[in-house]
């Protein structure tokens, strides 16, 4: 065999040695991270909602190790933005703990089913998993082509009133810094908004997904909420609800910390980045590479699923 072949032959095996090893391994998912972090930040998109499919996608990682993973990013992302925006009193404060009853209540109970899936059902519900969540990132997909019909500063339909906005002192106003004025608002249509967050906690809790991408919609479309408070909020109630679901995984074993800090910092570190440079970037652009990402991952996750969940039924 000529020397060149045995010198290329020795350098592929060195190669594929070193990625088998643990900390090249860590490196290569820190660095993953870090990427994620930084286009999440530029697509205005949670850590989460990335990290938990694509790395289930194109990844052999537990299923369970990886939503435990996407729930504390999530929640870590959430509760560093969440701080500046409560000390300017854009958050409501009211409204965050009305809604993180029925959220932290339900994404435990998801994070129960989540399990509970793909411990009793083995592969099946492990493909059944990956299924589901590639079809609610089809979805997520959609929510975020269409985000466009979002308003800033939504006003209720003339002489609709809320009574449990009433009681739990839900309406109040905030400094708008753009225009120069305090901006009053009233929120209507809490029962619906209620119903909301118990699918919402579920997915979150059982997906191992962030819920800004739902849970700002559900503010500003249903509840007429002005939409930097309800970007604003949504980050506190992720922050307590994903917090209490990340704990069922914990228990479970599903955290390991060797795994996940890599990742918490990659995505920290990334989304700092992000967020620095987004001025100057055209964070459009970033957003629709962020749109085929996720298509090319659920169309992967619903691929990988397929033939079990075929070959079972």
């Amino acid at each position: 065999m000529p020397v060149h072949i045995n010198i290329i032959s020795g350098l592929l095996d060195n190669i594929f040695t070193l990625l088998n090893s643990p900390v090249i391994f860590l490196i290569i998912i820190f660095l993953i991270c870090i990427l994620i972090g930084f286009v999440a930040a530029l697509a205005g998109v949670g850590g989460g909602v990335l990290f938990t499919p694509i790395m289930m996608a194109f990844t052999t990682i537990n299923p369970d190790i990886v939503r435990a993973t996407g729930l504390a990013i999530a929640t870590m992302s959430s509760l560093m933005s969440a701080r500046p925006y409560l000390g300017r009193g854009i958050a409501n404060f009211n409204l965050a703990l009305f809604s993180s009853l029925p959220y932290t209540i339900f994404a435990i109970i998801g994070s129960f089913i989540g399990l509970h899936i793909t411990a009793v059902m083995g592969s099946f519900g492990k493909a059944l998993i990956r299924f589901a969540l590639g079809v609610l990132v089809l979805f997520i997909v959609i929510l975020m082509i269409t985000k466009g019909r979002r308003t800033e500063y939504p006003i209720p339909p003339e002489g609709k009133y809320d009574k449990l906005a009433n009681a739990f002192e839900l309406n109040s106003s905030y400094y708008e810094i753009s225009l120069g004025r305090i901006v009053e608002y009233r929120i209507v249509n809490t029962v619906w908004g209620l119903l909301c967050f118990v699918g919402i906690g579920l997915v979150s809790g059982m997906f191992g997904l962030g819920a800004g991408w739902a849970i700002v919609p559900v503010y500003n479309l249903i509840m007429y909420v002005p939409l930097k408070v309800a970007t604003a909020t949504s980050l506190v109630v992720i922050g307590i609800g994903d917090t209490a679901a990340m704990w069922v995984y914990i228990n479970s074993g599903a955290m390991i910390p060797i795994f996940a800090v890599p990742c918490l910092l990659g995505c920290m570190i990334g989304a700092q980045v992000g967020s620095r440079l987004m001025p100057k970037l055209r964070a459009y652009v970033i957003r629709w590479f962020v749109i085929l990402a996720m298509l090319l991952a659920s169309a992967r996750l619903i691929q990988q699923a397929l033939p079990v969940i075929m070959g079972v039924v």
